[in-house]
């Protein structure tokens, strides 16, 4: 399919007030390209049918076309942000949108700094799916509630830590760090046990996805590379217990 045949399409469109953005779905698998074309074509959106792998298949797109990539973030695990740079690369001025079954807050980090505008689950509602992918288009960046909600919980239990308890100074080699919030030196103790985040979750009473942000802030501070560091680093560092935060 050229984008000629496209902006033809495009035209056959214009009776019904379509959207004149052409969808580039870069999958490799067959099912989700099929499902989204049916999903996209009904609500307007023209969709590209040549298979877009993002690395051996580009298409040439003209600088006054409006373009969306839809990037399943299954396809390209291991990839995802380098063929995000790629996609940025080849069309600066088009949207980026990531598809996926859920989302680690480091891989939306990543992805959003390579230039994907947008970030949509694959158990979304159709009506929800196509309100976000027309937000995209029209500049806005889009973040699921999964994404958002423990960051906004984060940083609650950190300003009310740091209003009730303060700040937990830890010193390396005679160099104080950076310093834990209350709430983190609750959460690196734990880890100095071997505690799971599952386990972690249910004695603070947090949620996974919580854990999981601070203990990725936790490591950051203390300059660890992975939990089982972040567990010596506290057996070695850590010379008390902290205070536990007063219950909500």
């Amino acid at each position: 399919m050229s984008l000629q045949s496209a902006a033809e399409t495009r035209l056959m469109y214009n009776d019904r007030a379509c959207s004149s953005t052409i969808v580039f779905p870069v999958c490799t698998n067959p099912l989700l390209r099929l499902g989204l074309e049916n999903v996209l074509s009904e609500a307007g959106f023209i969709v590209w049918h040549d298979i877009v792998d993002g690395f051996s298949s580009l298409p040439r797109i003209d600088d006054e076309v409006s373009a969306l990539f839809i990037i399943d973030g299954s396809s390209f695990a291991d990839g995802v942000t380098d063929l995000a740079r790629r996609l940025k690369a080849h069309a600066p001025d088009a949207r980026m949108v990531m598809l996926a079954d859920s989302f680690d807050a480091a891989v939306v980090h990543a992805a959003w700094s390579a230039g994907v505008h947008g970030f949509c689950l694959t158990n979304q509602r159709q009506d929800v799916l196509i309100k976000s992918l027309e937000l995209v288009m029209l500049g806005e960046i889009v973040l699921p509630a999964a994404i958002v909600l423990p960051i906004v919980e984060l940083g609650l239990n950190d300003a009310e830590g740091d209003a009730g308890e303060g700040l937990v100074p830890m010193r390396v080699n005679g160099h104080q760090s950076r310093k834990l919030s209350s709430r983190e030196a609750q959460i690196l103790t734990c880890l100095r046990d071997g505690a799971p985040n599952k386990v972690i979750a249910r004695q603070l009473n947090l949620s996974e996805a919580t854990v999981k942000v601070h203990v990725k802030a936790i490591l950051k501070k203390i300059g660890a590379c992975n939990r089982t560091q972040a567990a010596l680093w506290a057996a070695r560092y850590v010379r008390k217990e902290p205070k536990p935060l007063p219950s909500v």
